[in-house]
């Protein structure tokens, strides 16, 4: 992976508007303010979504960091990812938000533009020396350092060898193969399998292989102002791929697509032993491998052409956030920093959050994983001699992408709209919704 980062805790742009005057309050809090003084420990709230597990682990770190810093008391207010969103907008607009947010790389544009989150680079007492330079910057838009990368992921065709090696194929040689490679190793595949197995999984309903297909091309959802750089012939492109991955016989029908693209992860064609590849984000692979009960391998995604650009790009797992209206940022400092470089949070959370952008925990806590867990690691790190820079994040009114490249796509795989025309709309809805936003 690309080299730490330096230090950063002074601000390297100045905030307009609210954003700023939050900043300017931050930065003299954390000269001096905030302190507990005689009125007893400072309180912060701190929200989160996930699963149960998640969400146990994430109260063993609030519990131990109450217990070594009694001058601060953490408190936690979970959701669901299902509810999360509507809760966090209504605290927001109702000036109420918490003060330690988690947040997702598709509305941290969203919320930092709005000047509702905190410029953590000017908070003293945060160390980010350790974070990968390159995932650091990830948390940036044009204005400072709204969101604080927990973990990285890249995107990898997860692949069952004994289904390959059943369908006497052979594991390909993931530095050269094409999707014209992956197309027709599925239909070998799925020819030589039992009925209901096939060699991979429909395509084109999924915003991340979009971003990967748009990336290999050259082209990119969004400029770095937020504007819709979205070319609609790279999504025609995307869309007849797809189409003709049905057409081969290496992936099954469209209902089966629009089945899984909705159920649980162990439902899925990997983790059923229906399906030999399928891209996923790499941290996936610990789920799916005991899900299927057979050993998984990661490869890279197949390129355009033999030495075609990879497109591939370390997607920010989730973020810290801060709220710009926090009244204690200097104690908001002393917790995130201690979510980062923790040894203790490190112990718990392992790679649940993805896989640790600081590379020192990364390090920290590799021995310590299973061995699906090291693959998704391993797989992370080869890539480091091909890894590209990180799609800019999703500006306010794009926060429903993922909807919108489903709905299109599966309006493409049953035949209610050509490829073109379904990448016109698209587009034009996109850039409608973030013109208006």
């Amino acid at each position: 992976m690309p080299t730490p980062s330096p230090r950063r805790t002074v601000s390297r742009r100045a905030l307009g508007g609210l954003a700023a005057g939050a900043a300017a309050t931050a930065g003299l809090a954390a000269c001096g303010g905030g302190s507990a003084g005689d009125e007893g420990p400072v309180t912060l709230r701190f929200t989160w979504w996930g699963a149960d597990a998640r969400h146990q682990y994430t109260e063993q770190i609030i519990q131990a960091f109450n217990e070594e810093h009694p001058d601060i008391q953490v408190e936690g207010e979970f959701t669901e990812w299902s509810g999360y969103w509507d809760r966090l907008a209504t605290n927001v607009a109702a000036n109420d938000a918490p003060d330690i947010i988690q947040m997702d790389a598709i509305y941290l544009r969203s919320y930092a533009d709005r000047g509702a989150l905190l410029d953590l680079s000017q908070l003293e007492g945060l160390d980010t020396s350790a974070i990968d330079s390159n995932a650091l910057d990830t948390g940036e838009t044009g204005d400072g350092l709204f969101g604080l990368v927990i973990g990285v992921v890249p995107l990898g065709v997860m692949t069952n060898p004994g289904i390959v090696q059943a369908a006497g194929q052979q594991v390909p040689d993931d530095t050269t193969w094409t999707w014209d490679d992956y197309n027709a190793l599925g239909a070998a595949i799925s020819a030589a399998t039992p009925e209901g197995t096939y060699g991979v999984a429909n395509g084109g309903i999924d915003e991340a292989g979009l971003q990967l297909w748009v990336k290999q091309l050259g082209g990119a959802f969004y400029d770095d102002e937020g504007n819709v750089t979205l070319d609609p012939a790279m999504v025609t492109d995307w869309y007849e791929y797809n189409l003709g991955l049905i057409e081969s016989g290496a992936a099954g029908p469209v209902t089966l697509a629009m089945e899984r693209a909705v159920a649980a992860l162990d439902q899925s064609g990997i983790a059923t032993n229906t399906i030999a590849m399928q891209p996923y984000w790499a941290t996936q692979i610990n789920a799916l491998a005991g899900a299927s009960g057979q050993p998984l391998t990661l490869l890279r995604p197949p390129t355009q052409s033999v030495g075609g650009e990879p497109g591939v790009y370390y997607k920010p797992s989730m973020f810290w956030s801060a709220s710009a209206r926090t009244e204690h940022p200097e104690q908001v400092a002393t917790f995130l920093d201690y979510l980062v470089n923790s040894q203790a949070v490190a112990d718990l959370m392992l790679t649940e959050r993805g896989i640790p952008a600081n590379t020192a925990i990364r390090d920290y806590i590799t021995p310590k994983l299973s061995e699906t867990d090291r693959q998704a690691i391993e797989y992370t790190d080869s890539l480091a001699d091909v890894v590209e820079d990180t799609p800019p994040s999703a500006p306010a009114g794009a926060s429903n992408i993922e909807e919108i490249v489903r709905r299109y796509g599966s309006q493409v795989l049953f035949g209610e709209l050509q490829p073109a025309a379904a990448a016109e709309a698209m587009v034009e809805e996109l850039t409608n919704a973030v013109g208006t936003a």
